[in-house]
């Protein structure tokens, strides 16, 4: 891995000999190109026409200034933010000319996403945290008129298998912002480790926040102790860094389970208060589940209450997935509470438990989201769904009119393998660019239901093979930049071969953001349904557009006089070692060596 993230640094990104002169990500909903450019100099001025975007303009001017040298204070051509009726929430207008700029907005989120759009249309050095000489600061002149398909376009940083830095969690937002993603899910409980401050519970930190070591999905641990949580002060200054960001920070909380922490520190939450726990160190989904009792239900609302404080969001994640009940089967207290209520079953108790904390959350003004578990008890009032075990959950809830976020995990979980390679440690489903980009949030079947119900779209980057910041930047990106305009771009406005050509300079803004991305772009990728039997047709393709690939058969490494793929796809028998690289016009090699050896005992 490490190797991996050092080559990633030093690679030198690779333009395309045809690459689009505007290079926005993701792709507006109309842009009318015009002649000539616009030029940043000394003599450029800001003009911020109505007070309320005047924040939004101090952190433009800061990152322009710091890039440029030009403090945007000058008396010639101008950068306009003008307040403009009859514009949706998230929407603008952006009109480019040799003599200034416009950028039209009602509300400040469209202003926001206005100028990020601007910032697009400069050199990828505009991006820079230190100054840059010897750059033309020209954006090519255009008019854009663009909002989002979708209000919710979210992404989910898992950070209670690991914990990370306050500072990685806000570069994660940073980067978010810069492609118009909209929602932060910060994933904050969990079996292995609580991370949020709790005045009235602390040993939900001094206790719930640590593991001894990490097992993985074995019993076997490494040995190395690890935890970590973030303060009240933590959280404000990464809500607040959000929000000058138009990004809403959404909290999950999980219940009933993956909550093995939390009853670590307080055993009187679980089912059974005289039984020993420990904050899990292995992955998977474990039986320990919050009891349905008045302890809990005032712990959880204790909790709750803290958290409104530092988490103006009006959405609340609670969870509701994965959870086994097992112990409300054997526990006395859960059978007669069962009897009392009228509940047939232990999932009629889940339902119970979760509308109890749902209805409390809603009578503080707060929506609730859960995954797709909260639709099998119908608990409750006006949730929002995210449909992660496919598009079936989905179809239920909007048959239901009830609103849903598509998260599929097959298509949207970032911790999937990205390059199949034997060093990218991850899940076991293939999940590479271009099946990123080409994914659409809809259930195809029921249009209309779609259309009115389905609201956004959200990746996740869970962590149980991501233990640290280098690994976490090289799984998300540049998957969740292509992620990015699956949720702002129309389906008739999304192109692949499009975006093949504008990934260079998408990957010249990761570097200038100091992203340790993963340079697959660059690398053959092995195309073929697992599920067929031997021997099976092999395709290889490379994002990468100008480049010719070269592959052997015999285990030797390709070179620019191995056999040239044209296109026609090969078949492969058990046994065989197929090895394969791009190059590019000039016959310089793209990225590394891309190996797929299949093995009699194997299926794949």
């Amino acid at each position: 891995m490490i190797l991996s993230f050092l080559l990633a640094a030093a690679l030198t990104v690779i333009p395309v000999s045809n690459a689009p002169v505007y290079n926005i990500v993701p792709t507006p909903k109309s842009l009318v190109p015009a002649d000539g450019v616009f030029t940043i100099n000394k003599a450029t001025g800001l003009k911020v026409e109505d007070a309320s975007f005047g924040e939004i303009a101090e952190d433009f001017t800061a990152q322009v200034s710091t890039a440029t040298g030009f403090k945007l204070n000058g008396k010639g051509a101008a950068i306009t933010l003008r307040k403009a009726d009859g514009f949706d929430k998230e929407a603008y207008r952006l009109t480019v000319r040799p003599d200034g700029v416009l950028i039209e907005a009602t509300e400040i989120n469209g202003a926001f996403y206005g100028l990020q759009t601007l910032l697009q249309l400069f050199p990828a050095e505009i991006y820079s945290d230190r100054l840059q000489k010897k750059v033309k600061w020209t954006a090519p002149c255009c008019t854009i008129d663009d909002e989002p398909e979708f209000p919710y376009r979210g992404f989910l940083f898992d950070c209670g298998r690991y914990f990370f830095p306050k500072e990685e969690v806000m570069k994660f937002i940073d980067l978010m912002a810069m492609h118009k993603q909209n929602m932060f899910h910060w994933h904050l409980t969990e079996d292995q480790g609580w991370r949020i401050q709790i005045d009235k519970y602390p040993r939900l930190t001094e206790i719930g926040a640590w593991r001894k070591e990490t097992a993985f999905h074995s019993w076997i641990g490494n040995g190395e102790p690890h935890g970590g949580y973030y303060t009240k002060d933590d959280i404000r200054e990464v809500v607040e860094y959000a929000r000058r960001r138009c990004v809403t920070v959404i909290p999950e909380v999980e219940i009933p389970g993956h909550s093995t922490a939390a009853i670590a520190a307080y055993p009187e939450l679980s089912c059974f208060p005289d039984r020993h726990y420990e904050v899990e160190t292995r992955w998977g989904i474990w039986k320990n589940l919050y009891a349905p009792t008045a302890f809990t239900f005032q712990f959880l609302e204790d909790v709750f209450s803290e958290l409104f404080e530092l988490f103006p969001s009006p959405l609340y994640h609670i969870g509701g997935d994965e959870a086994p009940k097992d112990v409300y089967r054997e526990s006395k207290y859960c059978q007669d509470l069962m009897k009392v209520l009228g509940l047939k079953d232990v999932e009629e108790l889940q339902t119970f438990f979760v509308k109890r904390v749902g209805d409390f959350l809603k009578a503080n003004g707060k929506t609730c989201i859960g995954w797709d578990e909260i639709l099998d008890g119908g608990a409750l009032d006006d949730p929002i769904a995210m449909s992660y075990r496919g598009h079936a959950p989905a179809a239920r809830g909007i048959r239901r009119g009830i609103r849903v976020v598509l998260t599929p995990n097959r298509w949207c979980y970032l911790d999937n393998h990205q390059d199949d390679q034997p060093d990218d440690l991850a899940q076991e489903v293939f999940m590479p660019l271009k099946k990123v980009y080409s994914y659409y949030p809809a259930v195809d079947s029921i249009p209309d239901l779609s259309e009115k119900y389905i609201i956004g779209y959200e990746t996740c980057l869970w962590t149980e093979y991501i233990p640290d910041s280098e690994k976490a930047e090289w799984m998300a990106f540049p998957r969740n930049v292509a992620a990015s305009e699956v949720a702002w771009t129309s389906r008739p406005n999304k192109d692949w071969e499009n975006f093949r050509l504008r990934m260079p300079k998408i990957l010249q803004r990761l570097e200038m953001k100091h992203v340790g991305y993963c340079p697959v772009y660059y690398e053959v990728i092995f195309d073929y349904d697992r599920r067929l039997p031997f021997p099976k047709p092999m395709n290889l393709e490379l994002d990468y557009p100008d480049g010719v690939v070269h592959y052997t058969l015999d285990g030797s490494e390709p070179t620019l006089k191995s056999p040239v793929y044209d296109g026609t796809p090969f078949m492969v028998d058990k046994d065989a070692v197929i090895k394969a690289r791009g190059f590019g016009r000039d016959g310089k090699p793209l990225g590394k060596i891309t190996e797929k050896r299949f093995f009699s005992s194997y299926g794949n």
